[in-house]
């Protein structure tokens, strides 16, 4: 900032010299005005793009501030995952899931599988009563259709 000072009054004081001129000729004859609005102009753009400057700075260091927290984030989650004790039963349904499946005797037992290793870790009994398949042929979800219809009203 004193810098900026420190060249409009090198030659006097530039501001009332240069709201002192009584006619725009006079003005515009002077060498010394075109220098100082400048001077002026060019002070003006170095104070925006430093302001700029220091705002991309600003938000490029909260950017890294926050990967960090992410990634300390997601290295406590998966050490609580890997401490997790998981049951031989959930591994079994894993390991068949994986498995492409063409009988309707083998989705069936897979399902009746993971109910069973779900109620087991929570203590629990559930009984299947029925597997069936969804009857409507959409292929659309529902969420996907309610989308489509929001968008296609009238303004």
């Amino acid at each position: 900032m004193n810098f900026a000072l420190g060249l409009l009054s090198e030659s006097g004081n530039v501001i009332s010299r240069l709201q002192g001129y009584e006619t725009a000729a006079e003005q515009v004859a002077d060498k010394d005005y075109w220098s100082s609005v400048g001077i002026i102009s060019l002070t003006g753009i170095l104070v925006v793009f430093l302001i700029l400057a220091i705002l991309i700075f600003f938000f490029w260091l909260l950017g890294m501030l926050f990967k960090t927290i992410d990634k300390k984030r997601a290295a406590k989650k998966a050490a609580a995952v890997e401490a997790k004790p998981v049951a031989p039963a959930a591994v079994a349904v894993t390991a068949e899931a994986e498995e492409e499946f063409d009988d309707e005797e083998e989705i069936v037992a897979v399902i009746s599988a993971a109910v069973a290793a779900f109620a087991e870790a929570d203590g629990t009994s559930y009984r299947i009563r029925s597997i069936e398949k969804r009857g409507d042929s959409r292929s659309r979800s529902a969420w996907n259709l309610a989308g489509i219809n929001g968008n296609m009203q009238k303004f």
